[in-house]
């Protein structure tokens, strides 16, 4: 059994991860279309590109994350390397400013290139820590525990750049009422951001490499050929091509509502930075609770079976703010009241959701336990790249809809319409939880369960 200092000290790793996902869900967009008047579609296509890069990068750092020799094991000379692209391309995203007077095409340029080098970064770092994190232990339920830790600090720094920016940098001013439209203050926000991602990929990766020596050594061919005949037996596993299937559909979902969030509480809801800081109390709460609940629910209940229920909580809570705005229950724009009032069915959505993160990111281990069985090889490198590939589709995707849908409204960069934000909210309210419901009938026919997995392990330690 893992100690909990090795828990933490590798869990910090996902520092990173999290303030990027945190800035790319809810503010990437919202700051090229809304503050410094890039066309929502090309900033949209920005994000877009970059994902058809990921789609490259992430199978390609899986492949030689799994047969790297070196005397730092075949994960950790990725991971070290990894905070300087990953920092300084964060931090140059949020560099440009009005008074530059750049084109839309020179904006759109340099959205792309930062945006596609900071995944790339982020692809060399969470490919091969992934992978050491299911590769360390083979246990059903401590896998879960583990990465349960991994998620709750994914989630404490997400919540914690949200904090950060909303209570610290986003400050209402008599210029600004709404600080998130300063545009003087998003590089000091992204500088601080991209200093935390360096430290937390560096702290984790140097306080983890005394457990190089526990992993396994690639001892196969490195021959194209049977390079792409051993990924082919990994991708193409039932187990894996189900939650590969019902992952991509949740994110794409998640990913579209999530990229409107700030929009439709800045534009619709008239919240301030501050106001809307309440609600990082409710995530942060939700997350601990799902942190306690999540491995004791594993030992009980079946992962696909705990995965459904968070699905169908995710997806019946969703519309709730949108129903109940129609019915007239929600109270005045802009107030106390109203943020606690939100907080009711976001505490629920946010507990769901993160529970499911947590499971479904140790699914993977079990698949690979399955594909090793099957192929007699580790490949933890090649199947986590769909998982780091899949999270990037949630911003990605997301992003680009997102962008389709303020063109096609003709969103405009100050003072949009009523009629307009309230499209918005109908496509977060509506169109979003009817996505989120798709993955319930995808991972209703996985089958890789605590049973088959037991049975798995008895005969991979048996072929040894």
């Amino acid at each position: 059994m893992l100690t909990n200092s090795f828990k933490f000290n590798y869990s910090i790793g996902a520092v990173a991860n999290g303030i990027k996902t945190d800035t790319f869900t809810f503010f990437l967009l919202f700051f090229y279309s809304r503050v410094i008047g890039l066309d929502p579609l090309l900033a949209g296509t920005a994000i877009f590109i970059a994902l058809l890069v990921d789609s490259v990068t992430d199978p390609l750092m899986g492949t030689l994350s799994d047969r790297t020799k070196s005397k730092l094991g075949r994960r950790h000379p990725f991971m070290l390397l990894s905070f300087i692209p990953v920092s300084i391309f964060y931090i140059l995203l949020f560099t440009p400013k009005i008074e530059w007077g750049l084109s839309q095409t020179q904006l759109f340029l340099w959205m792309l290139v930062c945006t596609t080098f900071t995944r790339v970064g982020m692809t060399l770092f969470e490919v091969p820590h992934r992978s050491f994190g299911a590769e360390i232990i083979k246990n059903y339920e401590e896998r879960t525990l583990l990465f349960s830790w991994r998620e709750l600090i994914t989630w404490i720094a997400a919540i914690g750049n949200a904090f950060m920016g909303y209570f610290i940098f986003f400050r209402s001013t008599p210029e600004y009422p709404y600080g998130q439209l300063n545009p003087e203050v998003w590089f000091p926000f992204a500088l601080a951001g991209g200093i935390f991602m360096a430290a937390g990929i560096l702290y984790s990766s140097l306080t983890t490499t005394k457990y190089i020596k526990d992993l396994s050594q690639w001892s196969g061919s490195t021959s194209l050929k049977d390079i792409f005949k051993e990924i082919s037996i990994a991708i193409t596993n039932k187990s894996f091509l189900i939650f590969f299937a019902g992952n991509l559909t949740l994110s794409i979902a998640w990913g579209l509502s999530n990229s409107l969030a700030l929009y439709i509480n800045t534009d619709f809801w008239g919240l301030s930075g501050k106001l809307i800081t309440i609600f990082l109390a409710i995530y942060i709460t939700s997350t601990l609770i799902a942190f306690y609940l999540t491995p004791r629910l594993v030992k009980t209940l079946d992962k696909k079976n705990l995965v459904m229920i968070c699905i169908f909580g995710t997806a019946f809570f969703s519309p709730i703010a949108f129903i109940s705005y129609n019915l007239g229950l929600t109270p005045d724009k802009g107030t106390y009241a109203l943020i606690f009032f939100l907080s009711i069915p976001l505490i629920f959505i946010s507990c769901f959701s993160v529970m499911g993160n947590m499971t479904r990111d140790s699914m993977i281990g079990d698949i690979a336990d399955e594909v090793e069985l099957s192929s007699g090889k580790r490949q933890e490198g090649v199947l986590y790249s769909a998982v780091s590939f899949i999270q990037k589709v949630n911003t990605a995707i997301g992003g680009f809809t997102a962008g389709l849908v303020l063109k096609i409204l003709e969103y405009p960069k100050d003072n949009p319409t009523y009629e307009q934000t309230y499209s918005l909210f109908f496509v977060q309210g509506v169109i979003g939880p009817i996505l989120l419901a798709l993955p319930l009938f995808i991972f209703y026919f996985y089958k890789l369960d605590r049973k088959k997995h037991a049975r798995i392990i008895a005969e991979l330690n048996y072929s040894k």
